[in-house]
């Protein structure tokens, strides 16, 4: 199926096909609710098929690999470790590719706007360091991953699943010099609602600096240099709609409640999340309290990379079932509730924090009455 014929559901918004095709004839446009689709220039496509033959959701069954093991971890470098999330095992895995001298393509948020970027420098790699609950932004970056690899340079790349088989599909072949890590995603909002509820919470203050996590807390916070904002899900869960929104799966892209990506099954060298359903957690260091990094490592090449670190990290060996129970989203994807089909209806029409408010207000009601 042509990428300009499909349907909603069946596109991730990884561009791989813009970047895979040879006229240029395929532009990455955003939809009335943000998220990007592929739109084709007719008049210039020569069908060549590039762009099917690179679609990450059409290839997703032929590429997952099942976890060689499965690893408890978390940064021993303590300062490091309380600024990541989880267990900061991104950070350190990153580390080690720089010191390397390779490269590494990771998410970072430069004011409000979040994109993928290339870091080559130790100094840099705070930008990468914790969640951003948000679709990033990695249009026009495959390419120098390819150059780089060209280029001999070793490349660390992490990502969403359907981002890191976009690029899987679109280098086309096994490099030793590439190590792909995905996360453990359970679905992302688009960067126009993040912007929206923005503008709409600073009043039209711009925003210099935005976090969505504080360890294991799931805190949105935003700065800037006359206003500061924080609001904690876990104490107050209707006081902000974007991180309740997110929380409760109701704002994701059509795509990510039909996911191929969400199972045992993996696609990267790699998969790293939160290490939920931890087994004896009152037998661990107290370090973990301030998260704790699941490793799933799918390759040989993975397996190594996590070897190669074991002096920076505290790892432990843990099953794998133990792994893939504790996170409904290396089982099943995130559903998508009736709540989160009202809100898709409502948001079509009415500005985001007004759509989501209408949409949670019983439960909005029923919290206030429990908690007055």
């Amino acid at each position: 199926m042509s990428v300009a014929n499909k349907k909603k559901k069946d596109c991730c918004g990884c561009n791989a096909c813009a970047e895979i095709c040879p006229k240029h004839c395929i532009s990455m446009i955003e939809d009335a609710k943000g998220f990007l689709y592929p739109q084709v220039d007719s008049s210039i496509c020569v069908e060549c098929y590039a762009c099917e033959k690179v679609c990450p959701i059409d290839t997703a069954k032929k590429s997952l690999l099942v976890p060689l093991k499965a690893f408890a971890a978390w940064n021993k470098n303590r300062k490091e470790h309380l600024l990541s999330s989880s267990g900061g095992a991104a950070y350190v895995l990153s580390s080690h590719i720089l010191d390397s001298e390779g490269v590494v393509y990771g998410c970072t948020a430069n004011g409000i706007d979040v994109r993928h970027i290339r870091i080559e420098n130790k100094s840099e790699l705070y930008k990468l360091q914790g969640s951003k609950y948000v679709q990033s932004d990695v249009r026009g970056l495959f390419k120098n991953v390819k150059e780089d690899l060209k280029n001999g340079k070793s490349v660390l790349f992490i990502g969403t699943p359907c981002q890191v088989a976009g690029l899987k599909n679109y280098i086309g072949r096994s490099v030793k010099n590439l190590y792909l890590i995905d996360l453990i995603c359970h679905g992302v909002p688009s960067q126009k609602m993040l912007h929206e509820h923005i503008k709409y919470i600073a009043k039209g203050r711009e925003i210099q600096k935005i976090a969505f996590r504080k360890g294991n807390d799931i805190i949105l916070s935003l700065q800037s240099t006359d206003f500061d904002y924080e609001v904690n899900l876990w104490k107050f869960p209707y006081r902000d709609m974007y991180i309740n929104g997110f929380m409760q799966g109701m704002i994701y892209r059509s795509s990510c409640y039909e996911c191929p990506f969400a199972c045992s099954d993996r696609l990267s060298d790699i998969t790293i999340g939160d290490f939920w359903g931890l087994h004896n957690r009152e037998s661990l260091p107290k370090e973990i309290q301030d998260g704790v990094s699941v490793l799933l490592p799918m390759t040989e090449k993975g397996l190594n990379l996590i070897y190669s670190v074991e002096s920076k990290m505290h790892i432990l060996e843990r099953s794998v079932d133990e792994a893939v129970n504790g996170n409904s989203q290396l089982r099943f994807p995130s559903i998508q509730s009736r709540r989160a089909r009202l809100f898709s209806m409502l948001y079509n029409i009415l500005p985001f924090d007004i759509a989501l408010n209408l949409v949670v207000v019983d439960q909005k009601i029923k919290w206030m009455l429990q908690n007055r």
